[in-house]
């Protein structure tokens, strides 16, 4: 058996590299989104996709322009969860706004919210990238402690889910278009 030429021998050395560092990138955005503590409260929830009821004890969470939303809430809620950093979340980003702006104009009310699930990035990042996408008045909040990844069980960028008045999880999809999530939203009940 011969060795490997030098440069097959430097195209696998490039190729385990950039197969190190992609691992080493996804370890970074799971742990970053997943969170290391959990209550008690968050621990006890489960959603209704897998067949089991969450507690409808509501949560407030502060939003980037300072007002509050309480989750779950008298209408159903569609969340989004992204980071400025993921390319694929600007489209579900952008089709949660779209959702919302056709729900507004139809007169239909239900809660929209953008979850940035990085909580290193500034608020002035954030806002830059909903301008990026034309989607500045799209409510948004800052996962700290993530308290939401945890509550609804979400451990991947560009995922979106639909939460009943009761606190369920009736939606889940990644990346849904605007038709989509207003469907899934009238399911919900609204």
């Amino acid at each position: 058996m011969t060795s490997p030429s030098p440069t097959a021998r430097r195209t696998r050395l490039r190729r385990r590299t950039a197969l190190a560092l992609a691992a080493a990138a996804t370890a970074a955005l799971t742990l970053s989104a997943c969170g290391t503590g959990t209550t008690a409260d968050s621990a006890a929830k489960t959603d209704t996709v897998s067949g089991t009821s969450a507690a409808a004890k509501a949560d407030t969470v502060t939003l980037l322009d300072d007002t509050t939303l309480a989750l779950p809430a008298k209408e159903p809620a569609a969340l989004f969860f992204f980071s400025v950093g993921c390319g694929e979340c600007a489209g579900g980003a952008k089709s949660l706004d779209t959702a919302a702006k056709e729900f507004e104009k139809a007169g239909k009310k239900a809660n929209f919210l953008a979850v940035d699930m990085d909580p290193s990035e500034s608020k002035t990042t954030i806002m830059q990238f909903l301008q990026y996408i034309k989607a500045p008045s799209l409510p948004t909040t800052v996962d700290k402690g993530a308290a939401l990844s945890l509550r609804y069980k979400v451990s991947a960028l560009s995922t979106l889910i639909v939460v009943d008045p009761q606190g369920k999880v009736t939606y889940r999809a990644t990346d849904p278009s605007a038709d989509q999530i207003q469907d899934a939203l009238k399911k919900a009940g609204a």
